[in-house]
């Protein structure tokens, strides 16, 4: 055994695994084992009560090979494996709930293996990002359909786990929508390609692929992923308007996506946004909200567009903002969250609800908001010509355990999205109880694939079919419901909490004195612009 070796790891497992992918890919240690207990979302100490978040062991593969062996000796000796690319989620979906081994793609599985002009596919390990492989495809003329606004630093196999939709998906469709085939190791061990690397798979049977995606982990560990590419285009053009306050977006909105012209990306970001960016310290411009647009392709294709869209958004009382503003707005399309440094708990939630029902979703989110005390502001995009989601983010100081109740507007917030045929997004481990109300009678199906799959519950446990705590104690749905409902109530009669303007305060005193020259002796570490 290594002398850092944490003495509660199965000596036997910890054996096993380090003859088979070598010694030094296999951590034990405390302070290694500790930064894979969380994801996006800040969590208390507190959370140690309810999940086994802290791994036993956390292994780094190098190959497709390396997977197979981990996965194998997991199913031997029956223990949890929770796959984890850069965590870039807030839902708990990539952190341990009853230790286990975690697997980390980040550091040896993150190259790109194959790009390929004549077939337009790109193939790469899972813990490439996103933006690692659509810069690679660019330099070769290629453009990668659509990505996740956390494309920085979100890995390719994270972003398919959880079905997300992001930048390009009102164009060209969700991360599934994009997939030629995926290489999946089984909980058995045994190595599978989902699809096909060179052609579509529309054969009858049923569709492996489709199982994969949005399963968050819990069938399989994706070893290798080929996306489908595009012809990169002639142009590429951000557009941008300001808006009186977000619910004015929603008439011409409807009315763009109505007609036959088609953007890459639709995004939007409301008055407070720019607020939030400003008091941590960030350029940002002041508008009521902001609808920022990008179109790719054909020279004169994109100028026809350019010109529609003009003329909707001027007949709704949209302003065409200068050329700067709508460029450093798509260049800054992936740091929607750079207001998190000012230093404190910072929460999003998302739902997707149809476009029709803009307006009225936006207030009834203020609305919620306001009710429940909260400070934060709305971001979102079109996921298609009929869908919009919702990313609404607050803030919290979560050290103070009463604001652990905040989490209660999540709750609401996906309930508010039910009254209009939509629904929230994601499952993780903290919202997996939600799987009944989505899925209704269908639930019983997901968890029979799941139970298929996967019978001794190893891949990824305590996720998405159901939320579990320590000793696999299942949380009943009903329960759930109501405990979230009592935050939500408790929340409201709550004061407000001040800690975003205080420690605005505090880091505006701090610009400040370094604008003197004074000494700072501490400060949140310096983003971009915004």
């Amino acid at each position: 055994m290594d002398a850092n070796d944490d003495k509660n790891a199965n000596p036997q497992l910890v054996a096993r695994l380090r003859d088979a992918i070598g010694q030094e890919n296999v951590k034990t240690s405390m302070m290694e084992r500790v930064l894979y207990s969380h994801d996006l979302a800040p969590l208390p100490n507190l959370t140690q009560i309810a999940f086994k978040n802290i791994p036993d062991i956390v292994v780094r593969p190098h190959s497709s090979e390396d997977v197979v062996k981990i996965v194998r000796i997991c199913a031997d000796e029956g223990v949890p494996i929770t796959p984890r690319g850069s965590s870039t989620w807030g839902l708990g979906g990539s952190i341990p709930i009853f230790g286990g081994v975690l697997i980390d793609f980040t550091g040896g599985m993150n190259k790109i293996l194959d790009i390929d002009p004549v077939g337009l596919t790109v193939t790469a390990q899972p813990g490439c990002t996103w933006k690692q492989v659509y810069e690679a495809c660019m330099e070769k003329g290629l453009l990668l359909c659509s990505y996740p606004s956390s494309f920085p630093s979100a890995t390719l196999a994270g972003w398919i786990s959880t079905g997300g939709i992001g930048v390009g998906s009102y164009k060209y469709g969700s991360a599934g929508q994009n997939l030629r085939n995926l290489e999946v190791v089984m909980p058995d061990g045994t190595l599978v390609n989902t699809g096909f690397e060179k052609v579509v798979d529309n054969q009858s049977a049923y569709n492996l692929t489709w199982l994969i995606v949005g399963a968050e982990g819990t069938l399989g560990v994706i070893s290798k992923v080929t996306l489908k590419l595009m012809p990169g285009p002639e142009v590429m053009k951000a557009i941008s308007y300001d808006f009186e306050n977000l619910m004015a977006m929603g008439k011409p909105l409807m009315e763009m996506c109505r007609k036959r012209i088609d953007p890459l990306h639709i995004g939007f970001s409301d008055g407070k946004h720019f607020e939030m960016l400003r008091k941590a310290g960030k350029h940002a411009p002041e508008v009521g909200s902001m609808l920022n647009i990008m179109l790719e392709g054909d020279k004169t294709i994109v100028e026809y567009e350019e010109k529609v869209i003009d003329e909707i958004m001027a007949k709704h009382g949209g302003k065409r903002l200068e050329q700067s503003i709508a460029e450093h707005e798509w260049d800054e399309r992936c740091y929607e969250f750079r207001a998190r440094e000012i230093g404190i708990g910072h929460i999003p939630g998302e739902a997707v609800v149809p476009l029709k029902d803009f307006e009225v979703f936006a207030q009834r989110t203020y609305k919620l908001m306001d009710d429940m005390n909260m400070t934060g502001a709305i971001i979102g995009i079109l996921a298609d010509r009929n869908t919009v989601m919702f990313m609404p983010y607050y803030f919290a100081d979560f050290d103070d355990l009463t604001n652990l109740t905040s989490f209660g507007f999540n709750k609401k917030f996906a309930d508010m999205s039910y009254d209009y045929g939509g629904r929230p997004l994601g499952f993780g481990a903290f919202f997996a109880s939600n799987l009944d109300k989505i899925r209704g009678p269908g639930a019983k199906y997901v968890r029979a694939i799941k139970t298929t799959f996967d019978p001794e519950d190893i891949m990824n446990p305590g996720k998405l079919v159901g939320t579990s705590l320590r000793g696999n104690i299942r949380i009943p749905p009903a329960l759930f419901e109501f405990g979230m409902d009592a935050m939500a109530t408790v929340k409201k009669v709550l004061p407000k909490d001040n800690s975003v303007d205080e420690r605005a305060e505090v880091l505006a005193q701090q610009r400040a004195k370094k604008e003197r020259g004074e000494a700072v002796h501490s400060h949140p570490k310096e983003g971009g612009k915004h």
